[in-house]
């Protein structure tokens, strides 16, 4: 039994070698410094800062300001309706009670809304122009 024991041992001892060895691998390779990243090649560099920016999530940035424009547009249509009692998408009549109150919020909620919209758009132009900087090496 002792000798089985010792001969299933030695045929697991480069598995757990492998193993620590690649656990000691992940290891160095999570905790890279800003030397290390120095020393990789621009390629590679490139390639994580891409992937790194895409994990970011959200909208991108031209759909930010385009989203931002329809809303702007549709806030001065509104004050524009108002100010010529025309109907509301010619479905609500300016003689309906919920005229007002429904202009009212589509003018009180776009600019707001566009502003948002717009400054969100500028800051990812921003970063994505920063990025683009980067991995061009300025």
């Amino acid at each position: 039994a002792s000798v089985r024991a010792v001969r299933s041992s030695l045929a697991l001892a480069p598995r757990r070698g492998a193993a620590t060895l690649a656990r000691a691998e992940e290891q160095e390779a999570g905790s890279k410094t800003v030397d290390d990243l120095d020393e990789m090649p621009p390629w590679e560099r490139r390639e994580m800062e891409k992937k790194a920016a895409m994990e970011k999530g959200g909208l991108p940035w031209p759909a930010y300001l385009g989203l931002a424009a329809i809303v702007t547009i549709a806030s001065v249509g509104s004050c524009f309706e108002l100010a010529y009692s025309n109907p509301i998408f010619g479905v609500v009549g300016s003689d309906s009670f919920a005229y007002k109150p429904i202009l009212y919020w589509f003018i009180g909620t776009g600019f707001p809304l566009a502003a948002f919209l717009f400054v969100k758009g500028v800051e990812g132009a921003n970063e994505a122009a920063e990025l683009q900087d980067r991995l061009d090496g300025y």
